[in-house]
C-alpha cells in the first residue's frame, strides 16, 4: 500500500492561512487516484491521513473542536477504505469533554492521529527549565498522555521560527518515550531544518519523520542517518500535489547516484506505506 501521512479537507475555503478554495473529499479521492507511475507500475495512493483545513483551528477560529473536525468525520465515515481520520488539536481548547470525543473518533471512527502545529497555535513545546516550561507541560502533556493511552502517534509540524524548530520536539520525545511522534515536513517548511530533525530522531527511537516540502538531498541524509525505517511519505495535499511528492521521493531514494541513493524498491515501499501501515496497526 501507498498511504499518505498528511492531507487536509474542507467544505469552506481556508483563508487563513492562504490556501483558498474548499478542498472536498472527492477532490482529494481525484488526487488520491489519478494516473501515475510509481517505482514502474501503475499505482494509486490508498490511503490517505485527513485533517480538517487549518484554518479552522487557529486561536480566532468561532468553532468547536467538534465543530472544526465535523466534514472529515462525515468523510471518513463515507470512504473508509480509503480515508484515516486525523484529529487537529489547538492545545487550548483541551477539555475532558474534548478528550472524551478524541476518545470516541479513535476506538470508534477510524481515527489514528493527532497533529498538533505550534507555529499556528502559537506556543512552544515543554523544555526542561520550570520557569519556561510548566506552563506548556500543564497544556500539552494531557495530549501526550490520550496520545499514549490510544497507542495513537502525534505528528508535530516544524518547519520555522520560533515556534517550530524541529529541536524542541527533543524533551518531550524523552518525556513520552513510548509515544510514537512524526516530525512533520522534515524540518523544511518555510526554511531548512531538516539536519536538526535528524539530530533529534537520531536521540530518540520513537522519533520518526515525515517527507512533505523536504528537498531530495535530504530524504536521502534522512534515510542515511536513522534508516528506511523511520521515514514516511506525506504528501500534505493541498497545497502540494502528491504524484509530485511520490516522484520527489522515488528519485531521491532509488535513481543512482549522485542524483539518488541507488536504495532497494523495497526499502522505498517501506516509507512509501509500510511504515505508517506498522505505526497505525493496519
Amino acid at each position: 500500500m501507498i498511504i499518505d501521512c498528511i492531507t487536509h479537507i474542507s467544505q469552506n475555503a481556508d483563508d487563513v492561512i492562504g490556501w483558498g478554495p474548499r478542498f472536498l473529499a472527492e477532490d482529494l479521492l481525484a488526487q488520491m487516484d489519478a494516473p501515475r507511475t510509481v517505482l514502474g507500475e501503475p499505482a494509486r495512493i490508498d490511503k490517505s491521513i485527513v485533517f480538517p483545513a487549518l484554518g479552522d483551528t487557529v486561536p480566532t477560529s468561532t468553532l468547536s473542536f467538534e465543530e472544526q473536525h465535523a466534514y472529515v468525520r462525515q468523510s471518513v465515515q463515507k470512504y473508509p477504505d480509503r480515508f484515516i481520520g486525523g484529529i487537529v488539536i489547538h492545545a487550548r481548547l483541551w477539555s475532558e469533554q474534548v478528550k472524551q470525543t478524541i476518545v470516541q473518533m479513535v476506538r470508534q471512527e477510524n481515527f489514528r492521529m493527532i497533529y498538533i502545529h505550534p507555529s499556528l497555535h502559537k506556543y512552544w513545546l515543554p523544555i526542561q527549565t520550570p520557569s519556561e516550561g510548566e506552563g506548556s507541560k500543564q497544556m500539552l502533556y494531557p495530549i501526550f498522555e490520550t496520545a499514549r493511552e490510544l497507542n495513537v502517534p502525534v505528528l508535530i509540524h516544524t518547519g520555522e521560527q520560533p515556534y517550530s524548530l524541529p529541536a524542541t520536539v527533543d524533551f518531550v520525545a524523552g518525556e513520552f518515550p513510548d509515544v510514537k511522534m512524526i516530525i512533520a515536513h522534515l524540518g523544511t517548511q518555510g526554511e531548512m531544518f531538516t539536519v536538526e530533525s535528524l539530530l533529534v530522531a537520531g536521540r530518540h527511537k520513537n522519533v520518526y519523520v515525515e517527507t512533505s516540502f523536504a528537498m531530495p538531498h535530504m530524504l536521502i541524509e534522512a534515510v542515511h542517518t536513522i534508516g528506511p525505517e523511520r521515514v514516511i511519505f506525506g504528501s500534505n495535499c493541498p497545497p502540494l500535489e502528491p504524484t509530485q511528492q511520490l516522484l520527489n521521493v522515488e528519485e531521491a531514494l532509488t535513481l543512482e547516484p549522485p542524483i539518488g541513493m541507488s536504495l532497494p524498491a523495497a526499502d522505498t515501499r517501506k516509507v512509501m506505506g509500510s511504515n505508517l501501515a506498522g505505526l497505525l496497526g493496519l
